[in-house]
């Protein structure tokens, strides 16, 4: 076991374009939770880095001078740019876990010791650095919750539903799903059933059925890989709840993670309000027919 211990760290999953980047954009504003900034991930071989991550931090005023990812409509100025912001960080996950955290599900995989002590040393200098208590991270796809708990036995998970309607009707539209083969092939590897292929196959191959067998695939795996860890360490909701409501959302998030109320998150909330798309209705019908099923179970009636 590595000398290096990351206490309870809060990971946040589920399907790209679930709105996950506003919600993971304002829990990271918490006060005593450090984060993988655009910074370390350029350069992941370099944790010392996220000492330019103090710079988001005003002790005086206890405000946060951070920047902007480029989804976001505001990201429009140099200074926004330049300043550190939470990061997906897919390189520096690569650098510390290999391809196959990118597009593998990592069912019953487990991180090797040697591997497992480097990311460990890598994580407690970013926290040293920042000078926080617990670690958070946005990792959107499959759940990987078996594979982090054997990281870190602790670790917390958020898992955030979004309507399959406005998921799909999202993802056809973004640049990285586009290019990146999400309209002609499964986006990620050894998971999708024979049946959930089948599905696909026979609409034509139609890019619509494709991300929403997906969606149920996603959603139904974080389902089963939860039953791996303790009920207290798994917290679920949905974006359309926290559209409605955020404060409430993140309190219920304090509560179930042992988090302090901050009001720095709760000022990030009312100055970055989310908000839900409008559907298009083109290809809403495919989409109810294939998730039906599994979007009742998550509270999304047809």
């Amino acid at each position: 076991m590595s000398e290096f211990h990351i206490r309870q760290p809060i990971f946040m999953i589920g399907m790209p374009r679930s709105g996950t980047t506003v919600l993971s954009e304002a829990v990271a504003a918490h006060e005593d939770l450090g984060w993988i900034s655009n910074y370390t991930n350029r350069l992941p071989m370099l944790p010392w880095l996220a000492l330019l991550d103090r710079v988001a931090d005003n002790p005086l005023t206890g405000r946060q001078l951070r920047g902007r990812k480029k989804q976001d409509s505001r990201w429009s100025s140099w200074f926004g740019k330049v300043l550190p912001h939470p990061d997906e960080a897919w390189v520096f996950w690569r650098w510390y876990c290999g391809d196959k955290f990118l597009r593998d599900f990592l069912v019953s995989s487990e991180m090797a010791e040697k591997e497992m002590k480097r990311l460990l040393k890598a994580l407690s200098t970013i926290l040293r650095c920042q000078g926080k208590k617990r670690f958070f991270s946005k990792l959107t796809g499959p759940p990987r919750i078996y594979y982090l708990s054997s990281i870190f036995p602790d670790a917390c998970f958020i898992h955030v539903l979004r309507d399959p309607r406005a998921t799909v009707s999202s993802l056809l539209r973004v640049p990285f799903w586009r290019e990146g083969g999400g309209l002609e092939k499964p986006w990620w590897q050894n998971r999708l059933p024979g049946k959930y292929l089948a599905e696909w196959e026979a609409s034509g191959c139609s890019p619509v059925v494709l991300a929403a067998v997906q969606w149920k695939m996603i959603v139904e795996s974080t389902w089963e890989e939860k039953k791996k860890i303790a009920p207290r360490q798994f917290f679920e909701t949905r974006y359309e709840d926290f559209v409605r409501d955020p404060h409430m959302v993140l309190n219920q998030v304090f509560s179930a993670f042992d988090l302090p109320d901050s009001k720095r998150v709760h000022q990030y909330v009312k100055i970055n309000s989310p908000h839900n798309t409008s559907l298009s209705t083109d290809d809403a019908r495919l989409v109810e027919t294939v998730t039906r099923k599994t979007a009742s179970l998550a509270g999304y009636m047809f």
